[in-house]
């Protein structure tokens, strides 16, 4: 299993003053009870306290991110995101998603334990309607106050509050090139869906902060530019023609 991790920006000990986003990736098949397989998965996390109109200039974020040879390791890959997870809850860190409900769903489905901190996080889902602490914010269904268009696709909700998402890296579909990936172990495939899902990761987050101040930037925010900032030192794709296209 691939595992990367970026502890610079702020150490996992002073996490207590921190957001922390949660993405999860997998291979889909509906025609099974079960059939979805996760394979890869990305925890961002940073101090919150930055303006909106400074984030693309000035974001510097940690990351942990995890990817799987095979899917004989999907039982580390959860064992892991488990052990995270637990380690930020312990710490009563806000944790951001998108349809949360859904990762955590293929996370249980794929766990030999029903006594997970991924289903401590399932119960806080449900109640975080009616708890004034909530330590759970969904940016598919907790932002309804500030979006007016009906799409609550996360790339939809990126264009509606200004933030430039654009990932070239998608062909087809994740699982398809995932499948891919288990045939051929082609390192280029495991590297753009990384960035893919780190990148799905971040833009929860900087919803979030765009929810926070109740107010959708003017100029449109470059993701792909933070990105570049914090990761062209981990991964070569970031370093690539292709990527350094998406940052004009």
């Amino acid at each position: 299993m691939y595992e990367k991790k970026n502890f610079k920006k702020l150490s996992l000990n002073q996490y207590q003053l921190s957001l922390v986003s949660f993405d999860l990736e997998w291979t889909k098949n509906f025609k099974i009870t079960g059939g979805n397989k996760p394979f890869c998965f990305s925890y961002i996390y940073f101090n919150p306290v930055i303006k909106v109109e400074d984030i693309e200039t000035t974001l510097e974020f940690s990351f942990i991110s995890c990817y799987i040879n095979s899917e004989s390791e999907i039982e580390s890959l959860v064992n892991r995101a488990n052990e995270l997870l637990d380690l930020f809850l312990s710490s009563n860190t806000l944790i951001i998603g998108h349809q949360l409900s859904s990762d955590i769903a293929v996370i249980l489905q794929n766990s030999n334990s029903n006594s997970t901190s991924f289903s401590t996080l399932k119960k806080s889902w449900h109640s975080r309607k009616n708890d004034n602490f909530s330590m759970i914010f969904d940016t598919r269904y907790d932002m309804n106050n500030l979006l007016k268009n009906k799409s609550r696709r996360l790339v939809d909700i990126c264009i509606e509050c200004n933030l430039g998402v654009t990932q070239p890296e998608l062909k087809g579909s994740m699982t398809k090139m995932q499948n891919e990936f288990y045939i051929c172990r082609d390192v280029e495939i495991y590297e753009k869906l990384s960035v893919l899902n780190i990148r799905h990761s971040l833009s929860v987050a900087l919803l979030y902060l765009i929810y926070k101040e109740n107010r959708i930037p003017r100029k449109k925010i470059n993701v792909n530019k933070i990105l570049y900032k914090n990761l062209e030192q981990y991964y070569s794709y970031v370093r690539s023609d292709g990527f350094e296209s998406l940052l004009h």
